[in-house]
């Protein structure tokens, strides 16, 4: 088999491999995610927010979807995009402690949501958001792989973890499963679309 077919081969038997969590109980991928689209929508009903964190790659994936759900999913969403931001909380406190800190600035509670995004799951200043999250019982979601010991799943109150070795299929995985969810809570069904979605605020359709 061709490198390219086998790409796409062995990345779609990882998405089908997911291990998906709730309160660190494994439970099937089709219910973790209709437990995660009830959940959003308590969050839209209650007028909460949606935080995302992640660095390097997982930072676009993080500014990519406060945009999307702000925007598309009618659910105020942010993520700690600031240069200036984040380099006065990083200096005033540490690098490892600027999310938590951006959490607390913003008055993160029990009405939000809190997605963390990591390849590796360890990532220290991931771990201290899901660590905050857990002993001030708010909501949490994080985005896993590499290595299913990661402290993201010990922490989180969802999680879900892809067993890809390599940094390049984690981070597909986590950008499709971000679409995925967005588009389950919205109801987007690409398979049953004749016409193509259009953004544009004088033609749109979803």
């Amino acid at each position: 088999m061709d490198y390219n077919n086998k790409y796409i081969q062995t990345f779609n038997e990882g998405m089908l491999a997911a291990s998906s969590f709730v309160d660190r109980k494994l439970i099937t991928n089709n219910l973790f995610l209709e437990k995660l689209n009830d959940l959003t929508k308590e969050i839209k009903n209650s007028n909460g927010r949606i935080f995302f964190f992640g660095n390097g790659a997982s930072s676009s994936f993080a500014n990519h979807m406060a945009l999307d759900w702000s925007k598309n999913g009618g659910i105020l969403s942010l993520s700690l995009s600031d240069s200036a931001l984040l380099t006065a909380l990083s200096n005033d406190y540490s690098y490892f402690e600027a999310f938590v800190e951006f959490m607390k600035i913003n008055h993160v509670n029990s009405n939000d949501l809190v997605v963390t995004i990591s390849s590796s799951g360890n990532s220290k200043n991931i771990v201290n958001v899901l660590k905050y999250c857990s002993e001030n019982s708010l909501n949490s979601l994080s985005m896993s792989g590499l290595n299913e010991d990661n402290k993201s799943l010990e922490l989180s109150k969802y999680a879900i973890y892809y067993p890809f070795r390599t940094y390049g299929m984690v981070e597909c995985a986590h950008q499709l499963f971000l679409h995925i969810w967005l588009d389950r809570y919205m109801d987007i069904k690409d398979w049953n679309k004749i016409e193509s979605q259009n953004m544009d605020a004088n033609n749109f359709k979803i």
